[in-house]
């Protein structure tokens, strides 16, 4: 358990608040106050910008560690810093679909991070594996990659190759249709797609399930 530290609470004639090791002097007015661990330095802000944030349960930066406390509770991780983290401690809280890092150097907010994580993250374990997404399905390249207006060679890009060819006469010049099948025992699953002059001009739909 850490030892409780005396720490005192300097109030200036300015009503600018200081948190010391040494009784106050100059003038400035206070008292001592129990701290668990003691603040070294003059933090930035002052008592009542700390205690504004606690109550909306937010960090600044120069806040000591009694109002980080107030504001966001106990932490769920405290720890020292990592690559590419700066300071002494580092406190860590995990919140629904977030990671805060809040750094310290001498008891005194340094830096403050929040992380995206996923759902099943934990504290200290790191980026949350992601599940690939399963490749797409011949039938599901197929549906997405044949439009009518896209050129043809995008379309036999994105859709592949068909499983036959059939060219098309017509009064305005030839074409061909691209047929897809997906089942030879079912005669309505399959695609088909005309090309006329370079481009995509109708798409038949299949019907996978239909016999």
């Amino acid at each position: 358990m850490p030892v409780a530290a005396q720490v005192y609470k300097c109030v200036d004639r300015n009503g600018h608040v200081t948190y010391q090791q040494s009784p106050c002097s100059g003038g400035a007015q206070g008292g001592t106050v129990e701290l668990a661990d003691p603040v070294t330095s003059k933090p930035g802000g002052g008592e009542s910008l700390w205690s504004a944030a606690a109550r909306e349960q937010k960090v600044v930066v120069g806040m000591p560690k009694p109002f980080v406390t107030e504001g966001l509770g106990a932490p769920v991780e405290i720890r020292a810093p990592r690559t590419g983290e700066t300071g002494s401690e580092v406190w860590v809280y995990a919140r629904p679909g977030q990671m805060m890092r809040v750094g310290f150097q001498n008891n005194l907010v340094a830096w403050i991070r929040n992380d995206t994580t996923q759902p099943d993250a934990k504290p200290g374990a790191g980026p949350a594996a992601v599940t690939p997404a399963a490749p797409p399905t011949r039938e599901m390249r197929v549906r997405d990659g044949l439009a009518v207006g896209k050129t043809c060679a995008a379309a036999l890009a994105d859709a592949g190759q068909p499983d036959r060819e059939e060219p098309l006469i017509g009064p305005g010049g030839g074409g061909t249709r691209f047929v897809y099948t997906f089942d030879a025992a079912n005669a309505n699953a399959y695609a088909a797609a005309v090309c006329i002059g370079g481009r995509i001009t109708s798409v038949e739909r299949y019907v996978p399930n239909a016999r």
